[in-house]
């Protein structure tokens, strides 16, 4: 159950830092974020070119990641199919989609986050696993401490960050358990859920602090100003 526990919160890490850098992708189109330079020339750029210019990004990236195109299903489905994949390649695969998604939503192309959470949660797992068994050496049949296969952590890992992106541990565990229907996998998918979405809250309001501590312009007095509120009272 540790195991599942640390995945938990590996899955919050990078559903917040997914979150984040969504966040900062759409400052940046919007010209509030970024180098000068850049600022300006996304402010002055009409509004219909970002969205091509996001789509133009996403194309470059396709051509060296085809795994990451569209919903990603054909790789997760590998996964799940005990295919299998190098460590370096599930990394690589899971930058690569974090990036063409954020810089995807940021420019403002028609989408969601469903299914590349999915994805995301996927690779998380799978990597996961290829660590520890790499770490302990550990395989389902030759060692005293059971590690399960690389398709139980890629489904629990999909749970982990649906849920810290979400915030919604419960909506996760169940719809992970509807691919499933094994009463043995709900325990790991609660544990994982539930410190995904508590580790990913906690991820990104420290981003999000760091940001208004950088940026005390435009964020003025607001952040002190419940405080002086309670004071007073």
């Amino acid at each position: 159950m540790l195991q599942y526990l640390l995945l938990g919160v590996i899955s919050g890490v990078v559903a917040g830092s997914f979150s984040t850098l969504s966040k900062f992708s759409k400052r940046v189109f919007d010209g509030v974020s970024g180098p000068r330079r850049l600022r300006n020339r996304m402010k002055k750029m009409p509004q219909f070119f970002k969205p091509i210019l996001g789509g133009l990004f996403c194309g470059v990236m396709g051509l060296f990641f085809p795994q990451i195109l569209f919903f990603g299903y054909e790789t997760l489905n590998a996964l799940l199919a005990n295919t299998s994949m190098s460590l370096g390649l599930i990394l690589s695969l899971l930058a690569a989609k974090i990036l063409s998604t954020a810089v995807s939503a940021g420019s403002g192309l028609v989408g969601g986050t469903f299914a590349p959470s999915l994805f995301l949660g996927g690779m998380t797992g799978a990597a996961f696993h290829n660590i520890v068994q790499g770490l302990f050496h550990l395989s389902a049949s030759s060692s005293p401490f059971f590690l399960a296969d690389v398709q139980a952590y890629a489904l629990v890992g999909a749970a982990g960050v649906l849920s810290a992106l979400f915030r919604a541990p419960l909506t996760a565990t169940l719809l992970l358990f509807e691919l499933t229907r094994d009463y043995n996998v709900i325990l790991p998918l609660m544990a994982t859920a539930g410190v995904g979405s508590l580790v990913g809250d906690i991820v990104e309001r420290m981003f999000e602090e760091k940001r208004r501590d950088r940026d005390s312009v435009s964020w003025g007095g607001l952040g002190d100003s419940d405080n002086d509120v309670g004071e007073e009272k």
